[in-house]
């Protein structure tokens, strides 16, 4: 005990040691947050199947293998936006191999591959070219003074015309 003259133990341990057991408590709880990576490639691959099967006219020729492919594919999203990655591991796979399921049913009750209207590469964004904006041009300085020239003209022109100030002739015819 007069090793550690400032620090008393509490529980038989120090405080560096119970520093250092917290440590190691709390890295072993979230352990699985920091040593699991997220599964976005499984992600992609499971829309990928998805697509597939709505293709092959899945949603109409299997129905509810379709249907479980899609509800297990947005919990897996759900979790994976909660960061449970490893649960949401386990649904994109449920998720996958039920849209591959579901592909192959309808193949075998006749469905026929349709070319998609939009190809997948192209985002909504960017399936056309931007929109040139024209350039600004400016109006030289005579040009503008011209123009209000004008302008001043035309008001003056649709005005009505003030009586003069010169005196009027009387009513004998001005002698």
């Amino acid at each position: 005990m007069e090793r550690y003259a400032g620090v008393r133990p509490v529980l038989g341990f120090s405080r560096v040691s119970l520093v250092f057991f917290s440590f190691l408590y709390l890295g072993a709880v979230s352990g699985c947050a920091l040593f699991v990576g997220r599964p976005v490639q499984e992600l992609s691959y499971a829309a990928a199947a998805i697509r597939a099967a709505k293709e092959v006219q899945a949603d109409t020729l299997a129905p509810e293998v379709f249907r479980q492919a899609n509800e297990w594919f947005f919990k897996a999203k759900r979790e994976y936006k909660f960061k449970n990655f490893k649960l949401a591991r386990e649904y994109i796979e449920k998720a996958r191999t039920y849209a591959e399921q579901a592909e192959f049913e309808s193949l075998r009750n006749g469905g026929n591959r349709e070319e998609s209207a939009t190809p997948v590469d192209t985002a909504p964004g960017r399936a056309e070219a931007p929109y040139a904006y024209p350039t600004p041009e400016g109006i030289p300085a005579d040009v503008y003074d011209q123009r209000k020239a004008e302008e001043e003209k035309k008001k003056a022109a649709a005005s009505p015309q003030a009586p003069s100030t010169a005196p009027s002739p009387g009513p004998s015819g001005g002698k």
